[in-house]
């Protein structure tokens, strides 16, 4: 099993160490990454506007037809975008963006397995796992993670058990673009798939020729 590493000089001590009247006497409007209580802060964030994500791409060069990538992210209105440059100074990583089309809501998001196992696990287990009713979310996401990092989707038996993992997450799990039933049908054989494909594109461009070969 892949070994999750620390936050570099964050000092993660147990949830029973902390003083939760220290919270009380913090100035959140102060960005601190270093402050063990603003942590928790940018926790609640998290359990509240953060996202546990996989996305699911297909592109024909792809060993099977499809690639996934562990996505992390939280979403605030403009006006808390402090918070958000927080999480990139915390995991010196990841990028704060505007939501597409939605010009007040801006974006923190950290991609990819490397990353998330170095920054983002570590601080979702020890600030925001504890106290969060998403635990089974989680649990799906981390295996989803920790199976990347050690080269299981590049296997098609542990790679279709891993799709099948990343359409049981809450969200965008439930809300794909394509069914679980299409993704799997990529994996078993991607050259009918997009053979498949081509000839449907060529049928939209050209629907006159078509019935004229009838």
């Amino acid at each position: 099993m892949t070994k999750i590493n620390n936050i570099k000089n964050i000092n993660f001590r147990g949830v029973h160490n902390i003083n939760f009247r220290d919270v009380h006497n913090v100035n959140f409007k102060v960005r601190d990454v270093q402050n063990q209580s603003y942590l928790y802060f940018l926790g609640g964030f998290v359990e509240g506007e953060g996202s546990n994500s996989v996305s699911i791409s297909i592109n024909k060069n792809f060993k099977f037809g499809i690639n996934i990538q562990p996505v992390f992210n939280v979403s605030q209105h403009k006006n808390g975008l402090d918070i958000l440059n927080s999480f990139k100074e915390l995991f010196n990583s990841g990028s704060v963006v505007e939501k597409s089309g939605s010009p007040d809501i801006y974006v923190y998001t950290l991609k990819g397995y490397k990353q998330i196992i170095q920054h983002v696990l570590p601080f979702l287990e020890t600030y925001v796992q504890p106290f969060s009713c998403k635990k089974e979310e989680f649990s799906i996401f981390k295996q989803i993670v920790l199976e990347s990092s050690e080269g299981k989707q590049k296997d098609k038996d542990t790679l279709i058990e891993m799709v099948k993992l990343c359409y049981k997450l809450q969200g965008k799990g439930k809300n794909r673009k394509r069914e679980l039933s299409e993704v799997l049908e990529i994996i078993e054989n991607k050259t009918i798939y997009f053979d498949k494909l081509e000839i449907s594109k060529e049928i939209q461009l050209n629907p006159k020729e078509t019935e004229d070969s009838k």
